[in-house]
């Protein structure tokens, strides 16, 4: 897989903005066919690229996903990144703000850094003050248990988060929705809007000349078998284009096909096929 310039939908709500990504689509299960209509049944390995996820969707995930169980220490989520003094340089700092259930529920601030483990491919925000937003009683409490995240917000296992002393511990491919992604990051940098991740690895694809090649907005199949509705397409050569080149191209994987028909597909001498499609938000837009 080739992805240029893509708006890429995983849901609704959780989305994250492409640049490049290269990678390989393998079926999880017996059958050697990549089925673009089950994520459930394919996982995306990144092999290189770039791409950028903005601050509320971490935000989204956070309290829609990674904390949202019966019994969860931690709801209304907020995040900030801002620039802070550190030392005489300039740094990042993340400003998490909630509510966290410590005896009671009480109204949060945790300032700290939010950094990139590149050896375990995890990222790790640590802790370095928290203070109460305007509750008497909060200092007293927090005085009590000490700074210390893994006390205050115990998380269960199989959530992609885990907490080591002062230490939020961020396994990022497993708080995203399906189709499961891997990977490995090998840079990490912050904006006050978001993430932007680097993708690397010693494996390298030849992909042939493009089919259409004046286009920078575009998603590209090669080679192995896909699955898409009633078409199975062997040895795969397609190429998604954007109709528009105009902004990104808004692909939403899960519901491809709404797109798909609004648009129009062409077969080229050497059997490749080229399916122009619209943007997502141009056909669902009221």
């Amino acid at each position: 897989m080739k992805l240029s310039n893509l708006h890429f939908r995983l849901t609704d709500e959780i989305h994250m903005e492409v640049k490049e990504l290269i990678g390989e689509a393998i079926p999880k299960g017996k059958t050697p066919i990549v089925n673009f209509d089950d994520v459930n049944s394919f996982r995306i390995d990144i092999l290189s690229g770039e791409a950028f996820v903005k601050t509320e969707i971490m935000e989204y995930i956070f309290n829609n996903m990674v904390f949202n169980y019966d019994g969860s220490p931690l709801k209304n989520m907020q995040m900030q990144f801002f620039d802070d003094e550190e030392d005489g340089k300039k740094v990042k700092k993340l400003r998490l703000t909630g509510d966290m259930k410590l005896v009671v529920w009480l109204s949060f601030e945790m300032v700290g850094k939010m950094y990139l483990d590149r050896e375990k491919t995890l990222m790790v925000i640590e802790a370095e003050r928290i203070k109460s937003l305007g509750n008497p009683y909060t200092k007293a409490l927090l005085d009590t248990v000490g700074l210390n995240m893994e006390k205050l917000l115990p998380v269960p296992s199989g959530r992609g988060i885990t907490m080591q002393g002062n230490k939020i511990i961020v396994e990022p491919f497993k708080i995203f929705p399906p189709p499961q992604i891997g990977g490995f990051i090998s840079d990490m940098r912050i904006h006050n809007d978001g993430l932007q991740l680097f993708f690397s690895s010693k494996k390298k694809i030849a992909f042939p000349p493009l089919p259409v090649r004046d286009v920078k907005n575009y998603l590209y199949l090669y080679q192995g078998d896909v699955k898409f509705g009633k078409l199975t397409m062997v040895d795969a050569r397609l190429q998604m284009v954007d109709l528009s080149q105009k902004n990104d191209f808004d692909f939403y994987l899960k519901k491809y096909q709404i797109p798909l028909a609004a648009g129009y597909s062409k077969i080229m001498p050497d059997g490749s096929v080229v399916a122009h499609i619209p943007d997502y938000r141009d056909v669902t837009r009221k």
